[in-house]
């Protein structure tokens, strides 16, 4: 029997003679079947070894039956079922997504008919149909903005606050997300050219989420999150082009597209698909960058946990210590029965393994033992060092408040112990005292040195009576001035008067005094407009009989702008010390 020339070649094809095709027959044999028995033009002039594993032919009916599912060919009133699906996967994603609830995002995924269109643009790239390509990828494209639109609405109404986890889990994708959307994108197209195998489509879906994405995207964006919204963005165009890449492959590879087709398309096909791959490389070098910094992250982490568990050693642990690392600081957690153990050889170690320059914060929790007895124990309270040490200080503190004495009327309002510094906040009567006293009682009576922080506010005490009026105040500061003024100096304060025009003052004494200060004084608190008076009485010695003596009184009413001294006259003998009112 002669060799068959090779179909693959179109110009090989035209010659020799017509070969029948050998399929299989369900009962086991072969049957020939030629090109006049399919209904498929495409099959042209084929041969039996062109039946390879990794390429059957697929048959005219399962063709039109993909592209029908893969909506190539569209159905009556596709596009209203379509929007209709794509709705309702949004709202339950971000339903899902703002409950924090992974079993509503998973239905969510299962609803979503965006994985239609996404395969049929795989499917007409392989097929060369790049105007159905189009067509499908502006579907996409609508429903992508869409989706983001909508889940931006419900974000704003249904979610304030904290993002929850499940939107947190979906912005920092890394290279194994697109390892597994290569690996759904694949499975999806082989389970769509394989009826048989179709019930893994689900799977495939669940796999490689095309909806909740969007909806982190929309979430973000609403929270006003760039770096979120920007994750989210890469996760979503990570599935999308790596679907379409790896069904390209797969529908080439499966038999979708038929020999004759695939050999005077091959090259544009792969023209588009190389595009395709470059944007999956493009996608792949950032997620390679965070996977690579992901793993250097675990390791260090592993590094700091093993130095930590060194200097635990066999320290009592109520659970396993955590490690923190940020831009400067290295942050250890631990929760124990027991007490810390020196953290200098921790604190140097880290810094050795990290950088010198790193800061490293011990954050011990220290718990209480259960323990379990048949008897009913007496009733104990276990405090910990810390607190018995703040127990200490409120003390002390408290004591130094009753020192200030009486007067000061001391109370502490606040306070709090960080590392060693003591923070107070306390208030009196009197201004800020010294801390001087304080830190020496510290000093004495603790085994630790503290920096005490005072905040201190004077308390005035202020009466239920009604608030004296303007003028009652002027007249009592009237009074002040003048008794002040008369102090030091041979005088005294007969009388001081304030009518609301006119400030008086009376005065005594055996020499007249130079007035003008007190005037001055008195302008300062009457205004500039008012007046001031001073009225003086000279006071004599009339226990021993003496000639002439009497005493008469001159008034003087001063502006406040000629500070004026009262002076005094002796008339006639026989009157008596008199005083009298200008």
């Amino acid at each position: 029997m002669p060799t068959p020339p090779d179909t693959g070649d179109p110009d090989r094809s035209r010659q020799g003679p017509v070969w029948t095709e050998l399929t299989a027959d369900p009962e086991g044999g072969t049957s020939e079947a030629g090109p006049e028995s399919s209904d498929d033009p495409s099959l042209g002039i084929h041969r039996a070894r062109r039946h390879r594993w990794w390429h059957r032919h697929l048959d005219s009916e399962e063709r039109k039956r993909v592209m029908a599912e893969l909506a190539i060919r569209r159905e009556d009133h596709w596009t209203y079922r379509f929007s209709v699906m794509q709705t309702l996967s949004v709202v339950v994603a971000v339903m899902g997504l703002s409950a924090d609830s992974p079993a509503v995002v998973i239905g969510a995924m299962l609803l979503a008919p965006l994985m239609q269109p996404v395969l049929g643009i795989a499917a007409c790239i392989s097929m060369a149909l790049f105007k159905n390509a189009l067509r499908a990828m502006l579907v996409v494209v609508l429903a992508t903005a869409w989706s983001v639109l909508l889940s931006y609405w419900l974000a704003a109404i249904f979610i304030n606050g904290e993002l929850p986890d499940e939107v947190r889990s979906r912005t920092a994708p890394d290279i194994r997300d697109l390892v597994v959307a290569l690996g759904a994108g694949a499975a999806g197209a082989y389970a769509t050219v394989r009826k048989d195998v179709s019930s893994s489509l689900p799977g495939v879906a669940v796999a490689v989420a095309l909806v909740p994405p969007l909806g982190v995207l929309g979430i973000t964006l609403q929270a006003g999150n760039a770096t979120f919204a920007w994750g989210a963005l890469l996760l979503y165009v990570t599935n999308l082009f790596a679907i379409v890449l790896a069904g390209v492959l797969v529908f080439v590879v499966t038999g979708f597209v038929p020999p004759r087709r695939l050999a005077t398309t091959f090259r544009r096909s792969a023209l588009v698909s190389a595009v395709v791959a470059v944007i999956v490389v493009a996608v792949a070098l950032p997620l390679y960058g965070a996977s690579t910094a992901a793993v250097e992250a675990s390791e260090r982490e592993v590094e700091a946990l093993d130095i930590v568990s060194v200097w635990l050693g066999s320290t009592d642990r109520r659970s396993a210590p955590e490690v923190e690392f940020d831009a400067t600081r290295i942050t250890v957690t631990v929760r124990s029965f027991d007490s810390p153990p020196d953290p200098e050889p921790l604190i140097t170690a880290l810094q050795s393994s990290f950088g010198a320059d790193r800061v490293v914060s011990i954050e011990w929790d220290r718990v209480d033992q259960p323990t379990t007895t048949t008897e009913v124990p007496p009733t104990t309270i276990v405090v910990s060092d810390e607190e018995v040490r703040e127990a200490q200080v409120t003390d002390i503190v408290d004591q130094w408040l009753v020192d200030l004495g009486p007067e000061a009327s001391g109370r502490r309002d606040l306070l709090s112990i960080t590392d060693n510094v003591i923070r107070l906040d306390a208030s009196g009567t009197i201004d800020a005292p010294s801390l001087s006293s304080l830190t020496q009682a510290l000093d004495e009576q603790l085994d630790r040195t503290f920096e005490v922080q005072l905040t201190w506010l004077v308390r005035e005490n202020v009466s239920d009576a009604e608030p004296p009026a303007p003028d009652e105040v002027i007249a009592d500061q009237v009074t002040t001035v003048a008794r002040a003024w008369a102090a030091p100096l041979d005088v005294t304060v007969v009388a001081t008067n304030w009518d609301g025009e006119l400030a008086t003052v009376e005065l005594a004494g055996s020499v007249v005094p130079d007035a003008s200060d007190l005037v001055a004084e008195l302008a300062e608190v009457v205004g500039d407009d008012d007046a001031v008076r001073i009225l003086f009485v000279e006071q004599l010695d009339i226990t021993r009989p003496t000639t002439t003596t009497s005493t008469t009184t001159t008034s003087t009413t001063v502006p406040v702008t000629t500070p004026v001294t009262s002076t005094s006259t002796a008339p006639a003998p026989s009157s008596p010390p008199s005083g009298g009112a200008g």
